[in-house]
């Protein structure tokens, strides 16, 4: 699958793979030694000071083989995906606030994290959802369904989970998930609201600097072309006397060949309208139309009512 052009699920060795390759490491660690491993990497808030980086190691403990799989697959094509579209610097920032997101709202309520709550790969789909809503996921290798209904379908597991933790264990642990999940979206989404505006700015700047530029030049060639035309009448009228233009009006007339802007579209002869008209003033043709109206083209300048 692809977004402008780039591949967004190509391997790449940014944070990704790194991060994957952790969750089978720590899992084998709990494998091999599962006590010493929740003693050294599990949060406990009332251990955070002496332990400060089970702050972040907790994302990569497991409950289970599924648990395993099912968090690596989400980091791997979710990961993947924003950390192409962001670049590796922002998509850590992005990873490192969900993260310290699901651990501060642990330590804000007083409840350990032992294995991954599932904080991350639920921003993580937020924020796919919202810059990816009609990419289509296969659920069961079969079901072709779009990310945005993925998302809701999260947010409503989220919901249940919430509840079902409320009425089992208490408020606290079930405030974890639901403050932690919200953490690294609300963060996705303050940036991209701000950079949306940004943008938004930048382009309404420049689109007033070229409207400015605009009417300095359409300005700038009302005013050049309303001085032309007077010796324009005065060329046309010495071509009509026939005989031989004098120097000034040879000059005048060599002069105006000069000022011809090839390519552009003009008006027909007989929309030549000289200096009656804002729009000839203001056109770049005005020299071409010029000349024509000295050869005779139109005859003569015939200004209509508007009605």
């Amino acid at each position: 699958m692809s977004h402008d052009g780039r591949d967004l699920f190509a391997p790449k060795l940014g944070l990704t793979l790194p991060l994957c390759g952790l969750h089978f490491i720590f899992f084998f660690l709990q494998v091999a030694d599962p006590g010493k491993t929740l003693a050294i990497f599990a949060f406990e808030p009332w251990k955070v000071l002496a332990a400060p980086w089970t702050a972040i190691t907790y994302q990569f403990l497991h409950s289970g083989p599924l648990s395993l799989f099912f968090g690596a697959m989400a980091l791997y094509i979710l990961g993947s995906a924003l950390e192409t579209e962001w670049g590796t610097k922002e998509f850590t920032v992005f990873w490192l606030v969900a993260t310290l997101g699901g651990s501060l709202s642990a330590f804000v309520v007083g409840t350990p994290l032992h294995t991954d709550p599932f904080v991350v790969p639920v921003s993580m789909l937020f924020a796919y959802a919202y810059l990816f809503p009609d990419m289509q996921f296969f659920m069961f290798f079969v079901i072709p369904v779009k990310v945005k209904w993925l998302a809701f379908l999260g947010a409503a597991f989220l919901a249940f989970d919430f509840f079902a933790d409320l009425r089992m264990r208490g408020l606290a642990p079930a405030a974890v998930r639901l403050m932690g999940a919200s953490a690294g979206f609300l963060y996705f989404w303050a940036r991209e609201r701000g950079r949306s505006h940004a943008r938004r700015v930048a382009r309404q700047a420049v689109q007033a600097v070229k409207t400015a530029s605009s009417v300095r030049v359409d300005d700038t060639l009302e005013k050049r072309n309303r001085e032309l035309f007077p010796k324009v009448e005065r060329l046309r009228e010495a071509t009509r006397a026939g005989g031989e233009l004098g120097p000034e009006s040879k000059e005048f007339a060599s002069d105006l060949a000069k000022l011809v802007v090839p390519g552009v579209n003009i008006c027909k002869p007989i929309d030549f309208k000289g200096d009656k008209d804002r729009i000839c003033l203001k056109c770049e043709g005005f020299a071409e139309c010029s000349l024509r109206y000295v050869a005779g083209k139109p005859g003569e300048i015939v200004i209509k009512n508007r009605e």
